[in-house]
C-alpha cells in the first residue's frame, strides 16, 4: 500500500528519471575508471527499491545468486541512495575487517534520528568522535563483565526467572503454555530492571509493560518504510505516504517521559546496595570527560533508551 502510494507521488519525476537513466547508459557506469560491482536492472526513480520486497533477506539472496559477481559483491539503487550487498564470506570480512572505517556508519535513517535524540545514542551514531566517546564509556564502565557478574543483577535475575516460572506454571494448568511470549516478558522485565534501577516491586510490571510497548512500537517503526530514507528530496511526503515521522515523535516524547522519570527518581534518592546503569551514568555525567565530550542528560537517555533495545 505504502509502495503504492510512493509510485503515485514519484510520477512527476519520471521525466528526470527517464534523463538520468539515458545518461548512466550512456556513461556506462564505469566511464571515471572504477571497476563497479554488477548490479540487476532498475526502474527510473526507484531503481531497484521494487525488487527488495517485504522480505529483504530472501529478496537479496535471490538478487545476489541472479546477478552477484564473482567477488560476492552486488550493487543496488534504492531510490536516490546507493547500496553494496555482500553475498560472501569473503567479502563481508573484507567490509567489517579491512574497510571497517569505510562502512561503519549505519545508513541514514530520519526515524532512528527522531528516537535517538538526534544520533546520540551508540546503535546508530555516526562512526566518529561522538561514538567513540560513549563506546569506551559503556564498554568501561556500563558493559564491563566485573559488573555484570555483581550480585545486584544476579539477584534481579532469580527473581525474574521465579516470575517466569510461576507464569509457566500457572498457564500449564490450562493445557498449552505460550513459552514464545513467556520468554519475551522475561527478557523485557530483565532488561527493564537493568535500565530503570527500580528498588520497588509493586512499580515493576507497570513500568515493564510500558518498556515492553515502546520497545515494540520502536521495532516496528525502525523496521517501517519512511520516503525521506530514500529520497532525501521528498522527505515531506513522508506525512502523506507513511506518517512514520510524526509517529516517532510520538513515541519519543513516551520515552522522554518515562526515561525522564527515572532519572529524576535516581537523581533524588540516596545511594544504596550495588549502583545500576543509571547511577553510574550520573556519576559519570560529573567528570571531566575527554576531548570535551559532554555526558549530557539527552545522550543517558539516548544511551538508556538503545540498552532497553539491545
Amino acid at each position: 500500500m505504502e509502495l503504492a502510494a510512493l509510485l503515485l507521488l514519484l510520477l512527476p519525476f519520471l521525466l528526470a528519471g527517464l534523463l538520468y537513466l539515458g545518461k548512466a547508459r550512456g556513461s556506462g557506469g564505469g566511464g571515471n575508471g572504477r571497476r563497479l560491482p554488477p548490479s540487476p536492472r532498475g526502474l527510473p526513480v526507484i531503481g531497484n527499491l521494487h525488487q527488495v520486497g517485504a522480505l529483504p533477506h530472501r529478496a537479496l539472496r535471490s538478487l545476489a545468486a541472479s546477478h552477484g559477481g564473482a567477488h560476492g559483491l552486488l550493487r543496488l539503487r534504492l531510490g536516490q541512495v546507493p547500496a553494496l550487498v555482500a553475498s560472501s564470506p569473503a567479502a563481508a570480512a573484507e567490509l567489517m575487517r579491512a574497510q571497517d572505517h569505510a562502512f561503519a556508519t549505519r545508513p541514514y535513517f530520519r526515524t532512528a534520528e527522531i528516537l535517538t535524540y538526534g544520533f546520540r545514542d551508540l546503535v546508530f551514531a555516526p562512526h566518529g568522535e561522538h561514538w567513540r566517546h560513549v563506546r569506551r564509556l559503556c564498554s568501561a564502565h556500563v558493559l564491563n563483565p566485573a559488573r555484570s557478574r555483581r550480585r545486584y543483577y544476579d539477584a534481579m535475575r532469580e527473581r525474574e526467572v521465579a516470575a517466569l516460572v510461576q507464569a509457566v506454571a500457572a498457564a500449564s494448568a490450562g493445557g498449552v503454555v505460550d513459552l514464545s511470549g513467556a520468554l519475551y516478558r522475561f527478557a523485557n522485565g530483565v532488561i527493564c530492571r537493568a535500565v530503570s534501577g527500580s528498588r520497588r516491586p509493586e512499580e515493576d510490571l507497570g513500568r515493564s509493560e510500558v518498556f515492553r510497548e515502546l520497545i515494540e512500537e520502536n521495532t516496528a517503526l525502525l523496521g517501517g518504510f519512511c520516503v525521506g530514507d530514500y529520497f532525501p528530496a521528498l522527505a515531506w511526503a513522508d506525512a502523506l505516504v507513511s506518517g512514520g515521522g510524526a509517529r516517532a515523535r510520538r513515541n519519543l516524547r513516551r520515552w522522554d517521559e518515562l526515561l525522564e522519570e527515572v532519572v529524576r527518581e535516581h537523581e533524588g534518592r540516596t545511594a544504596e546496595g550495588e549502583e545500576d546503569f543509571v547511577d553510574v551514568l550520573l556519576a559519570l555525567r560529573g567528570e571531566a570527560q575527554e576531548d570535551g565530550f559532554e555526558l549530557s542528560r539527552d545522550v543517558i537517555k539516548s544511551l538508556l533508551a538503545a540498552l532497553s533495545l539491545a
